[in-house]
């Protein structure tokens, strides 16, 4: 139950299509429905939103504003209509999600100088693109950024943006445990399974496609599942890693799945997990496999490198080496009990990353701005 003292805070977001930053805040709001610990507010900028994700998160009973802005439109409606939520909601803190959201939330601040800010940072290379004007927004308008990583950190740090807390995205463990794979015995074909956008310039997956052609060529029979959907700003990344797999002629082993919204329930019917990201601001679909029961790969960027001990929880292999892949890939396959050592290993620490932590980090990141 929402109490007087209860921290009141709207998260804003620009879209809400099948991403990483949006997966991430209905599970948070999922989280905080089961036991409220905050008063959460939703608005949804742009009219770029998944009928799936909506609908999940409208079943949390949070309240849910979708604004229907046509991106880049600035019509001062939208302002009005933010304005509007947030004296109905008496909100205390706009906590945002990405470029869009930041400016709309500084905006509010403008015409409530009360309003508290936080933003979070939900990669690397963000804040290394930024102009001089954005990191003084960072640094003085906005009251506190989150790093979800320490690489994310480390970056913020070396640009002076010293008000910044690192907390650790968080998954909702109980999802992927009702559907965790149990039994690590490879029998005959090795399947691989990538989860991410298709977008090969960041997450890769051409160096997965050709450490498949490598593995193959090596004598090992594998075959790959690509889970992620295609966006406007990167058309071409399908048709080139399509064409990639016809050139390397491995069609009939390389699957791409479009979109799944359930994928929890996908995961076990795999064998090995592999993120090969070019960078990546931490990881979240690597915790994902991990509570699901799959042995993991990823490249041995900053990121998956928080999470990944080299041998221990899982194994890493030099960034954009498909070579180096394949062989991490033919190492998991014919290691039946370092493999299942190392899925052990991975579930007990993964603990750590409940969304159940987050949240609780959140909470008193926010209670602490509404104090001062």
């Amino acid at each position: 139950m929402k109490t007087e003292s209860t921290v009141r805070v709207l998260h804003l977001i620009s879209a809400f299509q099948m991403g990483g930053a949006e997966k991430l805040l209905l599970d948070l709001i999922a989280e905080n429905a089961a036991q409220p610990k905050v008063a959460f507010t939703v608005v949804i900028m742009n009219d770029l939103i998944s009928e799936e994700l909506k609908d999940e998160l409208l079943a949390t009973g949070c309240e849910v504003h979708l604004l229907q802005r046509p991106p880049k439109h600035r019509h001062p409606k939208y302002l009005l209509k933010l304005m509007g939520i947030i004296r109905k909601n008496r909100i205390q803190i706009i906590h945002s999600h990405n470029f869009g959201s930041k400016m709309w939330a500084i905006l509010c601040k403008m015409l409530f100088p009360k309003l508290r800010l936080v933003f979070t940072i939900h990669d690397t290379h963000i804040v290394k693109k930024l102009s001089g004007f954005h990191i003084f927004l960072h640094k003085k308008i906005i009251n506190r950024n989150i790093a979800i990583s320490n690489a994310v950190l480390d970056e913020c740090t070396e640009r002076h943006i010293n008000n910044t807390t690192r907390i650790y995205n968080g998954i909702r463990l109980e999802k992927f445990y009702a559907f965790r794979k149990n039994n690590n015995a490879i029998n005959g074909e090795i399947k691989l399974v990538n989860v991410a956008r298709i977008t090969h310039r960041k997450k890769g997956q051409d160096v997965l496609i050709r450490a498949v052609h490598e593995c193959l060529h090596k004598g090992l029979d594998v075959s790959c599942s690509f889970i992620g959907g295609v966006y406007e700003y990167d058309k071409d990344s399908m048709i080139q890693l399509k064409a990639l797999a016809a050139e390397l002629q491995i069609t009939d082993k390389i699957h791409f799945l479009g979109n799944i919204n359930d994928v929890p329930s996908h995961l076990a019917q795999y064998d090995v997990f592999v993120l090969p990201s070019r960078y990546e601001g931490l990881g979240l679909v690597i915790l994902e496999a991990m509570a699901a029961g799959l042995p993991v790969i990823a490249a041995n960027i900053d990121g998956p490198s928080e999470l990944i001990k080299h041998g221990l929880n899982g194994y890493l292999f030099e960034s954009e080496n498909d070579v180096d892949l394949a062989n991490q890939i033919l190492a998991m396959s014919i290691n039946s009990s370092k493999r299942m050592n190392m899925v052990a290993e991975a579930s007990r620490g993964v603990k750590e990353f409940d969304m159940a932590v987050m949240l609780a980090n959140y909470r008193d990141l926010y209670q602490s701005l509404t104090a001062k």
